[in-house]
């Protein structure tokens, strides 16, 4: 069996990216610079490189280099997107630009061909001083000056060790289809703790409501903060990276990093080829599948509706009486989407019981009675309560959620979701038909959900 620093040291070695992929993209770089201020307008102050490449802590096929174009301050908002928009899409024209949201818009592009997992990001910010902020983005090159002063060769490649571990769990990146874990938490997790394994070993162990800072932190500020971890952001304490991580990916993480440390492996590096045909022919029965098409839009807005709709559309089946062992949804990100719900029953009851007050508390019992007298086929005393029985006018969980999408409909205008869903959608368990490529593949990236607890 491997040792943790063998692990460490055979992943380390192969996550060092070779010199001449850095010269590839120092040269993609000089020249997104080199448009940005040939943009020439006098609001842009200055252009600072950051991101993971800027920083050293870039894996060979997952970069991030961003471009902080820094803005006159007294630039109204507005005008601030707007010129974000202009320069980012000019700079990016080479790479098929097209806008991602944070706070504010920015310009993404993917560099194709030679140089494969390349994002480049045009991100607006204004010129300010430290704690001085605008916009979110101010920070970034906060950040990124910090940590090229602070991390040496060594906590970089532990960086990159991290970032492998966190990728091959699901749970690296702050994007809202993720909602993890993002590189600069990375940094700053290996800054702290400094090593691959005592970040692990400090996961581990980890205790409700833990605090992770680089200095002492003032109490009086933490008490504001409401996540499943508080990370403080070391460049402004009134800030907590913890509040984009998902209590789902902490709980991942804790158990993977419990998983690694007692039976070390490269297999936690690396993505699971295991087949899921059984498992999949095991629970498609109990799989209720709504697949839909959508209309393109930016990722991040697309997945904030999808998880959004996801929620609503399961407490309202849970309101109903059917039992949810797993929600998830799921997007090509280009033309499908589907929500995809595990139950336990595909069916209800005839009958619907409904359990009243205590008979002590004589105005709610002559509420209860009156509210369900018409409806109830029975009503009588059980051990001190009033109870009763109605008749169910929809038993199957496609009825309900066939109904819950159209009530949807009639409450208003339909946008995102609810419009692309009025364009058309199918509602059918899993063992009904033939599931398309698409679907069988979303259900495979939900048994891949932790599948790391399975090694």
């Amino acid at each position: 069996m491997n040792s943790i620093d063998e692990v460490t040291r055979m992943i380390s070695e192969s996550s060092t990216p070779p010199k001449s992929r850095r010269n590839e993209l120092e040269k993609i770089s000089k020249e997104i610079q080199k448009e940005i201020m040939n943009f020439n307008d006098k609001r842009i102050l200055k252009v600072i490189v950051g991101g993971s490449f800027a920083k050293g802590t870039w894996l060979e096929n997952d970069t991030d280099i961003d471009f902080f174009v820094m803005i006159e301050p007294t630039v109204e908002r507005n005008e601030f997107e707007e010129l974000g928009k202009s320069v980012g899409f000019h700079a990016l024209k080479k790479y098929s630009p097209y806008l991602r949201y944070s706070e504010h818009p920015y310009v993404e592009g993917k560099v194709d061909g030679k140089v494969n997992g390349i994002r480049i990001n045009v991100v607006p910010c204004y010129k300010v001083q430290l704690n001085k902020w605008k916009s979110a983005a101010d920070r970034s090159p906060f950040h990124t000056i910090f940590m090229e002063t602070k991390l040496n060769e060594f906590l970089k490649s532990e960086v990159r060790v991290l970032k492998k571990f966190l990728k091959s769990i699901g749970v690296y990146g702050s994007q809202i289809s993720v909602s993890g874990f993002s590189g600069y938490v990375t940094e700053v997790l290996i800054l702290k703790y400094g090593s691959f394994r005592n970040v692990l070993q400090t996961f581990a162990e980890l205790t409700p409501n833990y605090i992770v800072s680089l200095d002492s932190p003032d109490q009086s500020l933490i008490e504001k903060f409401r996540s499943p971890i508080t990370i403080i952001d070391p460049i402004d304490s009134n800030r907590n990276l913890g509040a984009a991580i998902s209590a789902e990916c902490l709980a991942k993480f804790v158990l993977a990093s419990r998983l690694f440390l007692k039976a070390p492996s490269t297999k936690f590096f690396m993505t699971s080829n295991r087949s899921n045909t059984k498992i999949v022919s095991d629970i498609k029965s109990n799989l209720l599948i709504i697949d839909f098409k959508i209309q393109m839009r930016s990722p991040d807005i697309l997945w904030g509706q999808l998880k959004k709709r996801l929620t609503s559309i399961s407490k309202q089946l849970a309101n109903a009486g059917f039992e949810i062992i797993k929600k998830f949804c799921y997007t090509d990100e280009q033309e499908h989407a589907t929500f995809i719900f595990m139950i336990k029953y595909t069916n209800l009851s005839k009958i619907n019981l409904n359990v009243g007050p205590k008979i002590f508390l004589k105005n709610e019992t002559d509420s209860f009675i009156k509210r369900r007298g018409e409806k109830s086929i029975m009503t009588w005393t059980d051990d001190m309560t009033i109870v009763s029985i109605e008749d169910r006018e929809k038993t199957s969980i496609k009825e309900h959620t066939n109904q819950i999408i159209q009530n949807d409909f009639e409450s208003g205008k339909p946008i995102g979701i609810s419009q692309d869903l009025k364009n058309g959608y199918s509602i059918y368990i899993g063992n009904e038909k033939k599931l398309s490529s698409f679907i069988s593949n979303a259900i495979n990236h939900m048994i891949r959900d932790g599948e790391f607890i399975r090694h």
